[in-house]
């Protein structure tokens, strides 16, 4: 008997208890859930200003941040179930598409997730949350079933999916304080938003590049796939440095510290080479990773900036 004929199939393969957690990809939903800290911090530090008075919005962060993980973790199944076949090509070490998890167990995990994100949104009594979130779950399986498929406009949701956080953390802020709704989400907040938002969409872009020949089965039209690489790779190079600027402006408009200058420097330097990297070799695999990777790290850097800025503000 040859050796491809003992092999098991992946239906064939035993379910891994390990898939539970790689199909959700925690680390993307662990730094995912800090957009929401950052959004309720930058708020409550320009409403408030007063490290002492942070006490009572404590909670508000733990169940921010809880709900984004669990609404995150399920659209990332939900992601993995309709992307299984592209998966068996261009990601065969996937849960799915290895057949360490089946896709009726899959169904039954993204429920499960899905019900405790709204459950998290609700507590304690927040009703606005609540509803923003089934909005949200309805809206990314949407995405991951039709929207996807259209290739700029499913790269559009996934960068949405992440650079939202930020918005939700402000407005589940305005809800507990009793702002008005006017102002429910702040100048700087909307700066983050968009620059996270141009950062990962850019990212997106060279990730379609890197997927053509998986993206062919499902026929996504990425501006890869449709333009080819050399407009993906000017597109994504526009969204990155026009990303970094957006990112200058919370220190140009004054909302940072201009003693966090590092941050703000690295940010910039990091971004703007992922718009390099690409434009140095379109079709090259390793100047997409460069620039995907490096995206992928400016994303953090400013994350970690946004959660730095208010801090450093109501300490110093």
């Amino acid at each position: 008997m040859s050796e491809a004929e003992s092999s098991p199939s992946p239906t064939e393969r035993k379910t891994d208890p390990k898939a539970f957690l790689s199909i959700i990809r925690p680390q993307n939903c662990i730094i995912g859930g800090l957009t929401v800290i950052a959004g309720i911090a930058m708020a409550f530090y320009q409403a408030v200003g007063v490290w002492a008075a942070i006490g009572p919005i404590v909670p508000l962060f733990l169940y921010g941040y809880v709900t984004y993980f669990f609404v995150a973790a399920g659209g990332n199944i939900v992601n993995d179930i309709y992307d299984i076949e592209v998966d068996r090509i261009n990601r065969p070490h996937r849960a799915l598409p290895s057949g360490r998890m089946t896709v009726r167990q899959a169904w039954a995990y993204v429920a499960i997730l899905s019900i405790l994100g709204v459950v998290f949104s609700w507590i304690p009594g927040r009703p606005v949350s609540a509803v923003l979130v089934i909005v949200f779950e309805i809206i990314g399986y949407v995405y991951a079933a039709k929207v996807k498929t259209l290739g700029l406009a499913g790269n559009l949701m996934v960068a949405f999916s992440f650079a939202f956080g930020s918005l939700y953390g402000s407005v589940i802020f305005a809800e507990v304080a009793g702002l008005p709704w006017s102002n429910a989400i702040i100048i700087p907040v909307w700066l983050y938003f968009l620059t996270a938002f141009l950062i990962l969409q850019a990212r997106e872009t060279i990730k379609g590049a890197e997927d053509v020949k998986g993206d062919a089965l499902r026929n996504v039209r990425t501006i890869a796939r449709v333009y080819g690489y050399k407009a993906a790779a000017i597109v994504a190079a526009v969204l990155n440095f026009i990303g970094v600027f957006s990112y200058l402006l919370i220190w140009i408009w004054g909302y940072a510290s201009i003693n966090l200058w590092p941050l703000m420097l690295l940010g910039a330097v990091v971004v703007g080479g992922a718009g390099v990297a690409p434009l140095l070799g379109p079709e090259k695999p390793k100047m997409l990773l460069i620039g995907s990777t490096l995206d992928k790290l400016g994303a953090l850097i400013g994350l970690i900036a946004f959660v730095v800025i208010p801090l450093y503000g109501m300490l110093f």
